[in-house]
């Protein structure tokens, strides 16, 4: 149970990387800074709740 849990949350963390690079993607390509000042920030967020969520599967 607990590590269907921790995938569960590994997936919703991954989809948070996504949506970030994406959004950092749009902003660059169309030249709009303010979706990259957003998007970077979820990005990075998602990628440490990523490894972090992978740690506690590990264990």
């Amino acid at each position: 149970m607990a590590q269907t849990q921790a995938g569960n949350k590994a997936v919703g963390w991954g989809v948070l990387v996504f949506a970030g690079a994406v959004g950092n993607a749009v902003g660059l390509i169309g030249k709009v800074p303010v979706v990259t000042l957003v998007a970077a920030p979820l990005a990075i967020i998602g990628v440490i709740g990523l490894m972090v969520s992978r740690r506690a599967q590990r264990s």
